[in-house]
């Protein structure tokens, strides 16, 4: 006999489930949260290597929910998948741990342990993924306590951003914060933390054992649902005089009609799958593209004396997303209903509109941070004169154009435009020195010819020779590169007297990180090579040259170095900057995230509660599984994509952002069409097999969910 309905109280199992999702996900985000930068700043990976692991381990932990499903679902029961997985799960964060403590392996090995490390947590969290909310969901029975399972929904996502909130923020302030190992950060910190935190879950998990209702699993009923598909495909395809309503009824033959009608809600369930990866795929990059953007930012807050870490910007992620949980009921929901958005599809197409919106706004910010580049007209050259002299100096020629003034400073340079006849032109130019060039000059002025290309840019160094001081303009052998690195980088060429040797004691030294240094000798080729941004000094043998040559993000520079008058043994140095990048405050990504929370928080509240109260009963592990998948498949594609490497990464941006769009469009022609659905689950008080009765489809009719 049925209880009443007013007598269902809230499962106190559900809180076991709760606290472990927490654990779990605290160790879980606190990981993803410092890992791109553990993979390009410990194991040396460049920035698109380093975002193509990043988002291979999310797609191998969003892929082995299958296999999760399937133990739960067919042999092991969802409570001996979550225990043993979990263990795996564990193993993974305590081989992490030692991999990034191990100084004394090589590169390649610590490369491989930590690979091996990866692979175990994303087996381990795959496998419990769809298990651990349909567990809890079980716990209550349907459609009888409904309000109760959207309350428990509501407190498992609400742990999931508790648990991430804090190790967001407190990740990345321990790995930046503390120094260890001859570092000046410390990721075995973190990750050992994160570890402590797993071994916390499986604790808490295992101490609600006898308060769980424990559901037996169906043996093979996974395979069964795939040979039902298969069977009602082949009959369809092979049998022409069939007149059944529905291409899966001709499987009655072989299935039984629950089987059947199981299998038909969930194929409808996973048509709408087909929109969720380019959600998921703008969704991971938070951790992966995001983190890096933010690597080209001030993160300083001068009034308090800390700084925002790149990595901590995604602790904006929680805590925005408490406060919109917090609001469901009471704000979000009833403004959403407002403009006609109740239903769940209606409102995974607001969630998608918004991530549309937050790609946008990161395509804007990108090309903010790089700021405009030099762009030489196809028909027309141009070419730089940098002067190597401690006095004035005047160029005259008659065909040319001058940028600016045609008098070049001490130390200083100018640009001059040229329009040659064919691709390479040569302009016969005239110099003129001051009387103050006399000290180290014999020849006051210079007639030579000077080349001009088109579309080009080349540079010319005005020095003198060592031996007879005569005076010689010369030029510098590759063309000027205006083209920025991807990552943001600077670019950095040295251009230095042809009087000063060129030995390896003339170094460029991180004012802030001494073992970050670039030996002169590496630049005599006068290429422009990246470099860390930040403050540097140029320091020799004898002690520091010259300080606070400070290099920022996504801007070109040219580093001149002369001797000093009057000194043989002393050296002077002139920084030069050219297409200038602006060194934004990491807050201004703000406005991003922000849309990205809102579509984030909307997206997946929603297609927890679509997914399991749309999902037959026997099957809802399977239909969780798929749905992991498809943030699997949403991670491939940015490994797809990165591996296309676009050449400015703010072209990348704009192409999630119009698939984003494309995507939404497709979601809201399967909105259109779908036929939502309700089904009874019944609890069962000894646990035993269920019958078929405790699992039937009340009605295929449209389900009016009053907002939820």
């Amino acid at each position: 006999m049925e209880p009443p309905v007013n007598n269902l109280k809230f499962p106190k199992s559900v809180w076991f489930v709760v606290c472990n999702e927490m654990c779990e996900r605290f160790n879980y985000s606190g990981l993803r949260t410092i890992l791109v930068l553990y993979l390009s700043t410990i194991l040396n990976y460049t920035d698109d290597k380093s975002t193509m692991i990043y988002h291979g381990f999310i797609f191998l932990s969003y892929f082995m929910p299958l296999f999760g499903a399937i133990l739960a679902d067919s042999y092991w029961g969802k409570f001996k998948t979550i225990i043993r997985l979990s263990i795996v799960y564990a193993l993974g964060n305590v081989i992490l741990t030692g991999a990034s403590m191990a100084n004394s392996f090589s590169l390649d090995s610590q490369r491989f342990i930590s690979i091996v490390g990866l692979i175990c947590i994303a087996i381990g969290t795959g496998g419990i993924k769809p298990c651990c909310y349909t567990f809890g969901g079980e716990q209550f029975q349907l459609p009888e306590q409904q309000d109760q399972l959207s309350q428990f929904f509501s407190r498992f996502l609400t742990s999931i951003y508790i648990g991430s909130l804090i190790s967001t923020f407190l990740a990345p302030e321990l790995r930046k914060s503390a120094q260890c190992f001859g570092r000046d950060s410390c990721f075995p910190l973190s990750f050992g933390l994160s570890s402590l935190l797993m071994i916390t879950a499986i604790v808490v998990f295992i101490l609600g054992r006898k308060l769980y209702v424990k559901r037996k699993p169906e043996k093979h009923v996974i395979f069964k649902t795939f040979g039902c598909i298969f069977y009602g495909v082949r009959k369809s395809i092979f049998s022409s005089t069939s007149n059944e309503a529905h291409w899966m009824d001709i499987a009655t033959k072989k299935y039984s009609k629950t089987e059947v009608s199981d299998t038909k809600a969930a194929l409808e369930v996973l048509y709408t799958f087909i929109a969720y990866p380019v959600f998921w795929a703008l969704y991971e990059q938070q951790g992966s593209r995001w983190t890096l953007q933010a690597t080209l930012m001030d993160g300083k807050l001068s009034g308090i004396g800390w700084e925002i870490k790149p990595d901590q910007m995604q602790t904006i992620h929680p805590l925005l997303a408490l406060l919109l949980i917090l609001s469901f009921d009471r704000v979000l929901y009833p403004f959403l209903a407002i403009f006609g958005i109740r239903r769940y599809l209606q409102k995974l197409i607001f969630g998608t509109s918004m991530a549309t919106v937050a790609f946008l706004l990161t395509a804007v910010l990108q090309y903010k941070i790089f700021g405009d580049s030099t762009v030489i007209p196809t028909a027309e050259g141009q070419f730089v004169v940098y002067n190597g002299f401690n006095c004035n100096a005047r160029l005259l020629s008659s065909s040319l154009q001058f940028v600016g003034n045609n008098d070049i400073d001490p130390l200083g340079s100018a640009k001059f435009k040229y329009t040659p006849s064919s691709d390479e032109g040569v302009v016969n130019i005239k110099l003129k020195l001051n009387e103050s060039c006399d000290a180290y000059v014999n020849y006051h002025n210079l007639d030579t010819d000077v080349t001009v290309s088109r579309g080009e840019s080349i540079s010319y160094f005005l020095t003198s020779s060592n031996a007879n001081k005569e005076l010689n303009l010369r030029r510098i052998n590759h063309y000027d590169d205006f083209t920025k690195p991807r990552n943001g980088h600077p670019s950095l060429r040295i251009i230095i007297g042809d009087d000063i040797e060129k030995d390896g004691s003339l170094a460029l030294v991180n004012a802030e990180k001494n073992y970050l240094s670039y030996n002169i000798s590496s630049f005599t080729n006068e290429n422009f090579i990246q470099v860390a941004f930040g403050n540097y000094n140029l320091v020799n043998g004898e002690g520091r040259i010259s300080s606070n040559i400070n290099l920022m993000p996504a801007t070109i520079y040219t580093l001149v170095i002369r001797r000093n008058d009057g000194d043989s043994h002393s050296l002077e140095s002139k920084l030069y900057s050219t297409d200038e990048g602006n060194y934004l405050h990491i807050l201004w990504q703000t406005p991003q995230y922000v849309c990205m929370i809102i579509g984030d928080v909307i997206f997946i509240a929603t297609t927890i509660e679509f997914t399991f109260t749309q999902a037959p009963p026997r099957i809802k592990s399977f239909i969780s599984a798929c749905f992991s998948m498809t943030h699997s498949i949403g991670n491939l594609l940015v490994v797809i994509v990165s591996a296309l490497s676009f050449r400015k990464q703010v072209h990348e941006y704009l192409f999630y952002s119009g698939l984003m769009l494309a995507d939404t469009l497709l979601l809201a022609y399967l909105s259109y069409n779908y036929k939502y659905k309700v089904f009874r689950q019944r609890l069962n008080d000894n646990n035993d097999d269920q019958d078929d009765d405790d699992n039937v489809m009340i009605n295929q009719i449209e389900l009016k969910l009053d907002g939820k």
